[in-house]
């Protein structure tokens, strides 16, 4: 599989064919390294793209027309090999098509596309999934971006905390936020995965006080964070989720999961800003 890269004054950028992942995003001025490195020690890995499926159902079975599949945590994107049909300085494109091993997972023939453009310092990645079928396509979606945290390696990951660009109220297990802008950072705080549901954000921001990343986001319906007990910190904007109990219901029937009908293309996207 090859690496691109893009770059300006500011900041530069390198993707991989291997699922189409950010393996760097670095910011000129400093030098700093915002992308986690996918050290296998704590996680493999580094920032994948979940289709068609956002964690697992409670059975580890997507059970779709009356047929039972199987595919991995997060489904199989994320370990897939993408096609680069464009690139410049400021632009890649990678592509995903199904094929076989693909339709041994998930019965349904589809076009995802993933395209990154960089201008300054920040990094805008808009996808595009194609219903490639003469039916109505299911799916689940989803982001998981992981970031160093410290990214500056003065810092430690104590140093560092969540910033809201709106007050979040939210109980998730022991998470409790009333009408909050912040969350701290300690070392069991993300070791379990946090999730809001309908966050009144549409940005949040990883930093120190100087230095760090916002994401933008619109559209998804879940926000996670993980971090577990790991020089990263994941924020995983979703329009799907895991099952968090027994569900018995057919896959379409999922809360969260998209509907798309025959040929048409499903879009959604977020911002990655480096400081």
């Amino acid at each position: 599989m090859s690496v691109y890269t893009m770059q300006n004054k500011e900041a530069s950028v390198t993707i991989d064919e291997h699922a189409s992942e950010i393996h760097s995003f670095k910011l000129n001025k400093t030098g700093f390294e915002y992308m986690w490195n996918g050290d296998s020690k704590y996680w493999s890995g580094r920032n994948p793209t979940l289709f068609p499926m956002v964690g697992k159902t409670w059975d580890d079975t997507l059970h779709i027309n009356g047929k039972e599949y199987h595919t991995g945590n997060h489904g199989f994107a994320r370990h897939s090999d993408f096609t680069c049909i464009q690139h410049d300085d400021a632009n890649i494109v990678m592509q995903l098509k199904d094929s076989e091993e693909t339709l041994k997972q998930y019965p349904f023939h589809f076009t995802m596309t993933i395209s990154y453009h960089l201008e300054g310092a920040k990094l805008s990645i808009h996808y595009d999934i194609t219903n490639d079928n003469d039916e109505q396509m299911p799916f689940n979606f989803g982001l998981h971006p992981a970031f160093n945290c410290p990214s500056d390696p003065s810092k430690k990951y104590e140093d560092y905390h969540i910033d809201f660009n709106a007050p979040e109220t939210f109980t998730w297990k022991e998470t409790y936020l009333a009408g909050a802008k912040r969350m701290s950072l300690h070392p069991d705080a993300l070791s379990q995965t946090i999730i809001i549901h309908h966050p009144a954000s549409d940005e949040v921001s990883l930093n120190d006080g100087s230095h760090g990343v916002k994401v933008h986001f619109t559209g998804f319906e879940w926000l996670a964070f993980w971090s577990p007990h790991a020089p990263f910190v994941c924020i995983e904007p979703w329009y799907s989720h895991t099952d968090f109990e027994q569900v018995k219901v057919p896959f379409e029937k999922r809360e969260g999961t998209q509907i798309l009908a025959p040929h048409d293309t499903f879009h959604a996207g977020y911002d990655i800003t480096v400081f």
